[in-house]
């Protein structure tokens, strides 16, 4: 994968996740699991079969950053390709089928592990509402 597609990978998915973070700050329902909200989260973009492009979220009471790379020190760690996790974040597909169904490269389409703090289960039962557009 060449530099440039990189950066555009990481400004679209950046620029994506940013806007549904302030549609929630906006949402009466979720403004306060957004403002309160500490984690540290790796997630890997699925590109090819063995290659994943990195990204994390940093959430410290409200403030949100979305940088390159992986933390060394984090609360979870989610994979996905990144057409499956833009369907998941739109609604399209559910946490349930995100994590039951395969993806192209015959992985399941969201696959977590344990971040350097301990398996942080609730975590990632917070993500759809953090992360999924609300319906209007």
């Amino acid at each position: 994968m060449e530099e440039s597609e990189k950066q555009n990978l990481y400004i679209t998915f950046k620029g994506v996740i940013e806007s549904i973070i302030e549609e929630k700050k906006e949402n009466p329902k979720r403004e306060e699991l957004v403002k309160n909200l500490t984690a540290r989260i790796n997630i890997g973009l699925q590109m090819e079969e063995e290659y994943y492009f990195w990204v994390n979220l940093k959430a410290d009471d409200g403030n949100y950053s979305i940088k390159q790379g992986r933390l060394d020190e984090y609360d979870l760690e989610i994979k996905s390709a990144p057409e499956d996790l833009m369907f998941f974040a739109n609604g399209t597909n559910s946490i349930l089928h995100m994590l039951f169904k395969k993806n192209r490269f015959d992985e399941r389409k969201l696959r977590f592990g344990k971040g350097t703090s301990g398996y942080n289960l609730g975590l990632l039962l917070k993500l759809p509402k953090i992360l999924v557009l609300d319906k209007k």
